[in-house]
């Protein structure tokens, strides 16, 4: 079965909300939709305060639909948006 790294990009709603909840419920939803192994969860810089989060997990490619677990990440609350990001096989 072949494995992909999938990065999903969260944005908040402004500078002001705080990330570290969002960064713990976007690590348990993708956690609860299969991620394999460790996970990275980190903060990117954007522009004027506002940091995106990324959170890069790994997973089969075969039966796992990536959209539907971004659009739940972007459920949460203090979340803007949500999207997959990037798509990289994984090798070994």
């Amino acid at each position: 079965m072949a494995k992909a790294i999938i990065t999903f990009k969260l944005m908040p709603e402004s500078p002001e909300v705080n990330l570290a909840p969002i960064k713990e419920k976007a690590r348990a939803i993708a956690k609860e939709a299969g991620a394999i192994g460790e996970m990275q969860v980190k903060e990117d810089p954007i522009a004027f305060g506002l940091k995106a989060v990324l959170v890069l997990a790994m997973y089969t490619v075969e039966g796992n639909d990536f959209d539907a677990i971004a659009a739940k990440m972007g459920q949460i609350e203090g979340v803007q948006s949500s999207e997959v990001a990037g798509m990289d096989l994984a090798l070994g």
